[in-house]
């Protein structure tokens, strides 16, 4: 199928640049960020970095949150919840500005077609962005699997941590893999409609983060006086439409009514920023350029 030729071309263009690579590494540092351990004596937290350089190896083996299936399972929480916006766009940028800006896009599209031209530069952006973010955090498990101590190591107490988890280890590993590509893949979103009308590729990098900032921070606030107001559901109300809303379905233990709509959200809004792309694309009379 000629579309499908077309989209084979886009990732080849989007996955093999360095762009790519560059926002792999990032969102591995990224998972690195999130809290591993909240000491209560001390009352300090201490990030994946800092429990690998700071904490003693007896702590580790006589704490089952230390384990390498715990830690794994808080790739998707840190840093990474803020930063993401920036780092996913990498990879489609950099092929899709050059293209743009060298006036390659007039040709193409009138080649291909609009349609076909505006679906392959979405389904090449956000499978970008979900392959950077499945790399990403499948390289900070690798990492995590030989620094921290194995569940098993822990006898009972790690049995017991398992029993709690739907599907064990493998299913706990594939439901982190699965939400990585899937948030990765959402959160390209806002940086791809820009692009149907903005040619610098700082403002559309920069502009997705200070959306989300907004987003995150209003929902913030609401649920804050949400609990001002005793109303402790709050946030089961509202946390679907937290801009980090796919990552949070790892915590989530049963298919329920807030994971439903956490992806019937994600649904609508993925659908929303493509079809704003083709309609700002659709009404130019530049061919795009």
């Amino acid at each position: 199928m000629k579309f499908l030729r077309i989209l084979r071309c886009d990732l080849d263009k989007t996955i093999c640049n360095p762009g790519f690579l560059g926002a792999v590494i990032l969102i591995s540092v990224l998972c690195f960020t999130a809290s591993a351990y909240h000491d209560a004596a001390t009352d300090e937290t201490y990030s994946v970095f800092e429990a690998i350089f700071n904490i003693d190896r007896e702590v580790m083996q006589g704490d089952v949150t230390f384990s390498n299936i715990e830690i794994f399972s808080k790739a998707l929480s840190g840093y990474i919840t803020m930063f993401l916006p920036i780092v996913v766009a990498f990879p489609f940028m950099v092929s899709f500005c050059a293209e743009r800006n060298s006036g390659l896009m007039r040709f193409t599209i009138t080649r291909t077609g609009k349609m076909r031209y505006c679906a392959s530069k979405f389904t090449a952006s956000f499978l970008s962005g979900g392959l950077a973010t499945l790399f990403g955090v499948l390289l900070y498990g690798i990492i995590v699997w030989i620094v921290f101590p194995d569940f098993s190591s822990y006898g009972v107490l790690g049995e017991e941590m398992m029993a709690v988890r739907t599907g064990g280890v493998g299913g706990q590993v594939m439901k982190t893999m699965l939400a990585s590509f899937l948030y990765g893949a959402v959160t390209t979103v806002p940086a791809f409609f820009i692009s149907s009308f903005c040619r610098n590729p700082y403002l559309i990098t920069c502009i997705p983060f200070l959306i989300v900032y907004i987003w995150d921070t209003a929902l913030m606030k609401l649920g804050a006086k949400g609990i001002e107001n005793m109303d402790f559901e709050i946030y089961d109300k509202i946390g679907p439409f937290f801009p980090y809303g796919m990552a949070d379905i790892v915590s989530m233990a049963e298919w329920n009514t807030r994971a439903k709509t956490t992806l019937l959200f994600n649904g609508v809004y993925f659908l929303l920023g493509f079809a704003g792309f083709f309609a700002v694309m659709h009404c130019r009379t530049d061919k795009g350029v």
